[in-house]
């Protein structure tokens, strides 16, 4: 019989085996799920049974930055009390360890990694599930909100800066700061969202439908409602959270003339638990 993605994909979703077992215990079990999952759990292979069923809203951000290389992950488990146990930051760690070492394409679907996920869940007796991976490379800096541990905290960011000075590590370390602290939706109005910016003019449309004053005074309005959208959403126009005198693009710039340079955020990265 011809065993469909979505089959064996839900099959991994409750048992937490790899693709090809999968595969086989369906085909095994002529296509029944329930049959195909107790074939699994008898062969030891559904290490996680039914936990995978559970929701998993808490857990930990993980950070590592090695030679040039950054890599960040977001690992959820059911409970805070989870993020605070020796074995959970194991896995986080081990996990950011695959993901640097170059095999971060994919991560939540390579093997070792399942295998990995389904032993903690084992051990700790949660259920615990990768969300999300990303990584960068350049010149990277990066910071994690309120550490638990080396590299694992509740909010963790990246950020790639280009520049002619090698040692950008305090304007690095407060632009991390400052995003994670202010969760900037872009850099600057060139790489916000489209949806995100029509949504907002339609937004600001519609509350200034019933003023009733002249087209011109509304364009006006739309426009200076609009542009302080914008100064509190992208990163270079948000005022700076440790001198909100400046903005950040202005405080890159007092930064870069002073000593000499051109500084440019290249791309950044943030990750906050259930966010």
């Amino acid at each position: 019989m011809t065993v469909s993605a979505k089959e064996v994909q839900e099959l991994r979703k409750i048992s937490g085996a790899g693709m090809m077992e999968c595969k086989s215990a369906l085909n095994e079990s002529g296509g029944d799920l329930t049959q195909a999952f107790k074939l699994l759990r008898e062969k030891g292979i559904a290490k996680a049974e039914k936990k995978s069923n559970r929701d998993a809203n808490e857990g930990l951000v993980g950070v590592k930055v090695l030679n040039g290389k950054a890599t960040i992950v977001e690992i959820n488990s059911e409970t805070d009390f989870v993020s605070r146990n020796s074995e959970f930051h194991k896995l986080v760690n081990t996990i950011l360890d695959i993901s640097i070492s170059g095999n971060d394409a994919e991560l939540d679907s390579q093997q070792e990694v399942i295998d990995l996920i389904n032993d903690a869940v084992g051990k700790i007796g949660e259920n615990i599930v990768l969300r999300r991976s990303n990584s960068l490379t350049g010149n990277i800096f990066s910071y994690v909100h309120n550490s638990v541990s080396d590299g694992l905290g509740k909010i963790g960011v990246l950020v790639d800066l280009e520049s002619e000075k090698k040692d950008l590590t305090e304007v690095g370390k407060n632009l991390c700061m400052h995003i994670a602290a202010l969760n900037p939706k872009s850099i600057s109005e060139n790489d916000l969202d489209n949806e995100i910016l029509l949504s907002e003019k339609e937004i600001i449309k519609q509350q200034l439908k019933d003023t009733k004053k002249p087209q011109n005074i509304l364009e006006k309005m739309m426009e200076g409602k609009l542009k302080k959208f914008l100064e509190e959403n992208t990163l270079l126009g948000q005022k700076f959270v440790i001198d909100p005198t400046i903005t950040i693009g202005q405080y890159i710039d007092q930064y870069a003339d002073t000593n000499a340079c051109q500084i440019t955020v290249k791309q950044f990265i943030r990750y906050e638990i259930g966010a």
